[in-house]
């Protein structure tokens, strides 16, 4: 198993940082490497849902990865899906703590297992990864905080 942890300030609420973080379907706007999604389950994001996420590898190729979600918890605010696909299966760990000034933090932890997940440890590509999933929320939950306001 091998993984990367980051964590990163939003100058967003707590909740609204939470709220764009689990709006799952927007996934491929900020989560590196992804590149669509197709949704399997219907209603709310929720322990168990699915979805079917399209993330492209180092060396070009698409591969489509079920994730599926295997802990949600609102209260904590925390979010695990577990995806899967040719060559690397890992769980997407994401929470949302309160942090200085009306503020939020994310903490995010990427951690997976097989070949893939092998070279992109062994390239220095995870950490690397999770650090750009983290700045391209930061983007996202601003954006939407200040149009908002």
């Amino acid at each position: 198993m091998h993984s990367a942890s980051e964590s990163i300030l939003i100058h967003a609420s707590p909740e609204e940082t939470w709220q764009t973080l689990t709006d799952l379907p927007r996934l491929p706007e900020w989560y590196t490497p992804a590149r669509h999604i197709r949704v399997l389950t219907d209603g709310p994001v929720r322990e168990g849902w699915q979805f079917v996420l399209a993330v492209k590898t180092l060396s070009g190729i698409v591969l489509d990865a079920l994730g599926t979600v295997t802990r949600f918890d609102p209260e904590q605010r925390v979010i695990v899906w577990r995806g899967q696909t040719f060559g690397i299966s890992g769980d997407s760990r994401w929470q949302v703590v309160p942090a200085e000034n009306g503020f939020a933090r994310i903490e995010h932890t990427f951690a997976g297992q097989g070949w893939l997940m092998f070279l992109s440890q062994k390239l220095g590509r995870n950490p690397k990864t999770v650090k750009k999933r983290l700045e391209n929320l930061k983007r996202l939950v601003e954006a939407r905080a200040k149009n908002n306001a």
